[in-house]
């Protein structure tokens, strides 16, 4: 059987024209499933007939609804026409606009200029550069659609750049309208790193990560942490778009390092609650308890001290919780006799060597080290919870993980300028805030 593709144009219930795109042949009889239907390349030279015969004749109807002067309303005569080429998703249109001089009022009356890709074209790439490496996304676009224009992987680069500097405009367009005041709000902050592509300056950039939370909405932001002005004035910018006001009450969770939390005390210039974060107490204890079931159990001594550490562990993971925070010094007391009885004996003979139980005992002075260094910090968890509130950064940390790491780290071990790793963060950001 044979199909004949035909696109009709209709003004005012009229068809003015009428074009053949192209001939399909399928057999009356299917032996196959690859028989049915319009194939990959079929289906992209359609489209892209369809697109250059629709965009064509929308142009040339635009050049004759111009012909007409809008100052003294005489038809114009005909100048020249200039060459006209738009990068679309499915292919490039190539028209030629015209541009009319009037008799009477003399100027030259050109067309607005177009830009050279569309914006759904633009974010799709923007998009895919997003997840992908730019080659990769090459690769996808060449394949699925009639695009035979913008798919290299430098202009994949540039136009994704493009893209990021439209959404910082947006962003800080003070006609934008924010979010309502909020009276409360939850910031986790952290940092990440990626590998420069000049080692001899630096050999990472460190990537600042923030994630705020109200009543189940969330707001992620990164940005290269070049200087604390810089990475303050980014920490407000999305603050005050979020809701934050001089009225906000402010809980910061972050990781140990205190220049975090002095970051978050510039960027609002007010009082701000910090808390330590639970992750981070919470997976030291897990090393410990880790290291705790390596422990020998080859005499009863070792066995018992083993049950003993084990529970202990339990007994300070539950203190913690709780906000307990002078438990760790009285854990490490009683248990010294008990780690201590692991130095007697090994199972290769009666000399001592470095075992599980010494890596355990200095996990023990790190943790408490740890806790009294930030005591004042850490706050009673299990209150926070049963309040509904927020007493972990394992969102910050799942945000770094997914605007950062994902695509810039792990497998991917790629080298970063400032400016590009700059532009694909704020891309980035927006999709994963819309996906």
């Amino acid at each position: 059987m044979t199909w004949i593709l035909t696109l009709s144009e209709v003004r005012d219930n009229r068809t003015v024209s009428r074009r053949k795109i192209m001939n399909l042949e399928r057999p009356d009889r299917v032996e196959s499933a690859d028989e049915v239907g319009l194939r990959l390349d079929e289906a992209k030279q359609l489209l892209a007939a369809v697109q250059q015969l629709v965009a064509a004749s929308q142009l040339r109807r635009d050049g004759e609804c111009r012909r007409i002067c809008s100052t003294c309303g005489h038809r114009q005569s005909l100048k020249d026409y200039r060459p006209c080429a738009i990068d679309t998703l499915l292919g490039r249109v190539d028209a030629r606009r015209p541009r009319y001089r009037c008799r009477l009022c003399g100027p030259i009356a050109a067309p607005p200029r177009l830009s050279r890709a569309t914006s759904e074209y633009d974010l799709l790439r923007a998009r895919l550069a997003a997840h992908l490496p730019y080659r990769v996304a090459t690769d996808v676009l060449s394949r699925l659609l009639p695009v035979d224009a913008g798919v290299a992987p430098g202009t994949i680069r540039n136009r994704t750049a493009r893209v990021a500097e439209r959404l910082e405009q947006d962003l800080a367009d003070d006609e934008r309208e924010s979010e309502p005041a909020a009276t409360e709000l939850t910031l986790g902050l952290d940092t990440g790193f990626i590998r420069t592509n000049t080692p001899q300056v630096a050999r990472h950039h460190a990537v600042l990560v923030g994630c705020a939370e109200r009543q189940h909405q969330r707001r992620r932001f990164a940005a290269i942490q070049q200087n604390d002005a810089e990475a303050a004035g980014v920490i407000r910018q999305h603050l005050e778009r979020f809701g934050y006001r001089a009225s906000t009450e402010l809980t910061v969770l972050t990781d140990g390092a205190e220049g975090l939390r002095t970051l978050a005390r510039r960027a609002v210039d007010a009082p701000i609650t910090p808390i330590l974060d639970w992750f981070h107490i919470a997976m030291r204890l897990q090393h410990m308890k880790q290291k705790a079931r390596g422990l020998s159990t080859r005499v009863k001594t070792h066995r018992e001290a083993k049950e003993q550490i084990q529970s202990e562990l339990e007994r300070l993971h539950w203190r913690l919780w709780n906000g307990r925070t002078d438990s760790v010094e009285q854990f490490r007391r009683e248990l010294s006799s008990a780690i201590r009885r692991f130095g007697r004996y090994n199972d290769k003979g009666h000399r001592r060597g470095p075992r599980a139980h010494r890596e355990l005992w200095a996990m023990l002075f790190d943790l408490e080290r740890y806790v009294c260094n930030h005591k004042v910090i850490i706050p009673n968890y299990h209150r926070r919870q049963q309040a509904g509130m927020r007493a972990s950064t394992a969102l910050i940390e799942s945000a770094v993980n997914s605007v950062v790491n994902q695509r810039m780290n792990k497998r991917r071990q790629m080298r970063w300028s400032e400016a590009g790793a700059r532009s694909l963060l704020r891309v980035r950001t927006a999709v994963c805030a819309t996906s």
